[in-house]
């Protein structure tokens, strides 16, 4: 577009002055870029009206509690499953506890009776050595 130098505001434009501004020709090609009613209508027709937004969002807010409820309930199974498997360890670990302190248990005892042995046949090896005479 040709620009203008000065325009005197206060007379009425002359179909001179108009043509210094933009020629048909320019003006048509610029019309032509503008878009028409029809394409408008179209493009307009494609839009999701109202009531279809809040339907979306209806069906949107009903999947993601839907999600939300899904991935609570895996969490909680997931949760669930771990807890079984260190309960299962913590009962093997007891259970092996159990096992080696009743182990500890009979080994003490045994050990007590065998030194009761012990102490027996000490006496009593003491006694018959007191009884045997002694070699001069």
């Amino acid at each position: 577009m040709v620009l203008m130098k000065k325009l005197n505001l206060d007379s009425p434009a002359t179909k001179g002055d108009l043509e210094k501004l933009v020629t048909k020709k320019e003006f048509r090609r610029e019309l032509g870029k503008l878009v028409t009613k029809k394409e408008f209508s179209r493009a307009l027709a494609k839009l999701a009206t109202k009531e279809e937004l809040n339907q979306l969002e209806q069906v949107l807010r009903s999947e993601i509690r839907l999600t939300a409820k899904e991935t609570k309930e895996e969490i909680k199974e997931e949760i669930s499953q771990s807890q079984s498997q260190i309960l299962d360890t913590l009962d093997k670990f007891l259970k092996e506890l159990e096992v080696s302190r009743q182990e500890r248990t009979i080994a003490a005892h045994q050990l007590s009776r065998t030194n009761e042995k012990l102490e027996n046949h000490e006496r009593r090896i003491a006694v018959l050595e007191e009884r045997i005479p002694s070699s001069p």
